[in-house]
């Protein structure tokens, strides 16, 4: 079995439903499987509300005593401090959200920020899976995040390639696959998304995209996602209105159960 399953589509792909399916299925057949949903903050690729700190700006914010209490709940690697913002004092999160990286209207973390940022929270994440027995399932975090937070900041093709091709150099040791979810064009699978998760999430990423000059980001996603695909070992599902029984079946055959 894969020590790594990676979903990913576009949203109105069912990358939700799939890796739920996916997972429940795993351990009803005994394995020892963890589903990483978007927004968990186990998840390596993912910066939901979750501040990326150099350590000498942390260390330069705080006295030890502070310092200490903060880490409690932090994760700290050679150069960085990860902080999740709901798990700090409001006035700790005020002062910090400077370096939220997962919000993609923050401009203060560029993409050169960014990227050695996001790299070594994963080096840290994978050698800690490398001698674990368990099947982890993860829910957007390969294309998805970190795709999205490059384009959000202007980051170029090649800035996203190079940065996906390091992310998949990374993940080598766990042996990943991609199950990709895919309709026929962006505009498809975006229009299924506003049907299925209605207008306030519609209105809302319509809004996201305008303010950040972004409109195109989904056809351009679609196109860098499919050619990322061959860096990596993958299966390709097509996903068809709302039925996702050959997506299904494809999976229980790729896996064997």
């Amino acid at each position: 079995m894969k020590k790594l399953i990676l979903v990913e589509g576009l949203p109105g792909t069912g990358k939700t439903t799939i890796a739920k399916w996916l997972s429940d299925l795993l351990i009803s057949q005994g394995e020892n499987t963890t589903l990483l949903s978007e927004g968990d903050e186990r998840s390596p690729c993912d910066f939901y509300i979750t501040a990326g700190i150099p350590k000498n700006e942390f260390e330069s914010l705080y006295d030890s005593q502070e310092r200490e209490n903060l880490l409690i709940n932090a994760l700290s690697t050679d150069n960085y401090i990860y902080l999740r913002l709901d798990k700090c004092p409001d006035y700790v999160a005020e002062k910090i959200k400077q370096w939220d990286m997962g919000d993609e209207s923050n401009q203060f973390i560029t993409v050169a920020d960014y990227i050695p940022c996001a790299l070594e929270r994963l080096v840290y994440w994978v050698n800690s899976h490398i001698n674990t027995s368990e099947t982890i399932v993860i829910d957007g975090g390969y294309f998805q995040n970190p795709i999205n937070e490059l384009l959000f900041r202007q980051g170029t093709d090649n800035e996203v390639r190079g940065f996906i091709n390091a992310i998949t150099d990374i993940l080598k040791p766990l042996n990943p696959v991609c199950i990709y979810l895919r309709r026929d064009n962006a505009e498809e699978a975006i229009a299924f998304a506003k049907m299925t998760k209605g207008k306030g999430w519609a209105d809302r990423v319509d809004t996201l995209l305008r303010q950040a000059g972004c409109e195109d980001l989904f056809r351009h996603r679609f196109e860098l996602e499919l050619e990322l695909l061959q860096n990596i070992e993958h299966l390709i599902c097509h996903i068809d209105g709302d039925n996702w029984e050959d997506a299904k079946q494809g999976l229980r055959e790729c896996f064997e159960i």
